[in-house]
């Protein structure tokens, strides 16, 4: 006989009280350890509230113990999990058996020695978790010390115990949280980063801190540079080959070429037409010196611009329609958005690549469509700003001070002084390296 629907798990009314769960939530292992570290947070803090008078630590130890040391196993699965991404990434693999494996210590070496291998940026939080890792596989390794009163073996848990505290156990439990969630916040740094493709011999962080150490590229013919390169070598363990590829990279390199006296070219648009470009818009936005100190916003709007262009036998456009072509109308696309995400500027190729394809695709590609396309953009009223932004980012300080001076824009942007200094652009402190900064 065919059992009838489970009446227990369902769902019901109220609409806010049903929990999603399975494939209607695609929770992983980070969604299920979350719940079991607030209920054991939720309890411990009642109870430390209640000073154990009617929720008293003698009843509330073991759920207590038991959510947090469920919670950090299902973490390091997940963090497990994570290395296994970012292993593929770098075209390896890391084998783990999830379930079978429900010793914590093993878990953690596994982890450890996995994490340290694949990137030496996991070693500063592994080396802070480590001794509370430790703590709890030594009371509890399998997960049945705070579950059953007796082992396997019938053997009495926590006999060598004795006393747990709870007002250690909030503040320990609290800091391995913190730390979890860094662990987390690295991961997916080091997902964005491993993306870029930035890692040949040596991880990106690693080729940022040797490109700091080099000469500039005009003295790479001295007979001195010999030395500095068989030092290189010696120092990062790489062969003279691995060494010539990170050279080359670090070469066409937005934010390494600095580092070694080079600008790269802009993708589609030369320094003299953009100058050119910033000094159409601003002709047509006097208002943009003031506007950020008094914080309003008179930028006419696209229809009134190309209105009064139009209007105009000397208008910016009918100078700017005879220079814009697809690769100058992508390149300012490019150099406008990537001021939304300007970490990494790998992404700044990709998007002038993409917005170049998007236009050549355009089914009846003339004029008047370069137009539109290149309108989308010069109209916007944080156009300066982006551009000037982009070009810190990418390197192009001397341009983006020519702009400022010219245009007397010294005091129209508050995030100058940031932008100048490479602050503006830092990673997290966990990339360890000062990518962006004004270094040559």
């Amino acid at each position: 006989m065919m059992r009838q629907k489970n009446s227990t798990f369902r769902g019901a009314h109220p609409i806010w009280a049903n929990a999603c769960v399975g494939d209607n939530g695609s929770p992983g292992y980070v969604e299920y350890s979350k719940g079991f570290s607030k209920a054991a947070n939720m309890l411990i803090t009642a109870v430390l509230d209640d000073h154990s008078v009617h929720l008293t630590t003698d009843v509330f130890v073991y759920p207590i113990c038991f959510n947090m040391r469920h919670s950090v196993e299902l973490r390091l699965k997940g963090a497990i999990s994570a290395l296994q991404t970012l292993a593929s990434l770098k075209k390896s693999k890391i084998k783990f058996d999830f379930s079978g494996s429900h010793d914590i210590y093993k878990i953690w070496n596994f982890f450890k020695t996995e994490s340290d291998k694949l990137d030496n940026r996991f070693q500063a939080i592994t080396n802070h978790i480590e001794p509370t890792i430790l703590d709890i596989a030594e009371v509890d390794p399998s997960g049945q010390t705070f579950r059953y009163p007796f082992s396997t073996q019938s053997s009495k848990h926590l006999t060598e115990v004795a006393l747990i505290n709870f007002a250690v156990l909030y503040q320990k439990f609290r800091n391995l949280e913190a730390k979890l969630d860094e662990l987390l916040n690295l991961y997916e740094w080091l997902q964005h980063e491993y993306n870029q493709g930035t890692f040949t011999i040596l991880q990106r962080n690693e080729i940022f801190c040797l490109a700091i150490e080099l000469p500039h590229r005009e003295l790479w013919n001295n007979e001195t540079f010999t030395t500095t390169k068989n030092q290189l070598k010696t120092k990062y363990n790489i062969s003279s080959n691995g060494l010539s590829k990170i050279l080359n990279l670090i070469q066409d390199h937005y934010s390494l070429a600095p580092y070694i006296g080079i600008c790269k070219p802009l993708a589609g648009i030369t320094t003299p037409l953009l100058l050119h470009i910033i000094d159409a818009w601003i002709e047509s936005n006097p208002e943009i010196k003031t506007q950020h100190n008094q914080q309003t916003s008179n930028i006419v709007t696209y229809e009134e611009l190309f209105s009064e262009m139009l209007s105009h036998s000397n208008s910016p456009w009918s100078d700017l329609e005879r220079l814009a072509t697809p690769e100058l109308t992508a390149g300012l696309h490019a150099l406008f958005y990537f001021a939304y995400d300007h970490t990494f500027t790998e992404y700044y190729e990709s998007l002038y690549s993409r917005y170049l394809a998007e236009i050549n695709a355009q089914a009846n590609l003339n004029q008047d469509s370069i137009r539109h396309e290149f309108m989308h953009v010069f109209d916007k009223s944080n156009f300066l700003h982006h551009i000037i932004q982009s070009l810190y980012a990418l390197g192009h300080h001397a341009v983006a001070e020519q702009v400022i001076v010219n245009h007397n824009l010294e005091h129209a942007f508050h995030w100058l002084s940031e932008a100048r200094s490479g602050a503006l652009f830092a990673p997290p402190e966990f990339a360890q390296y000062p990518e962006n900064s004004e270094t040559n």
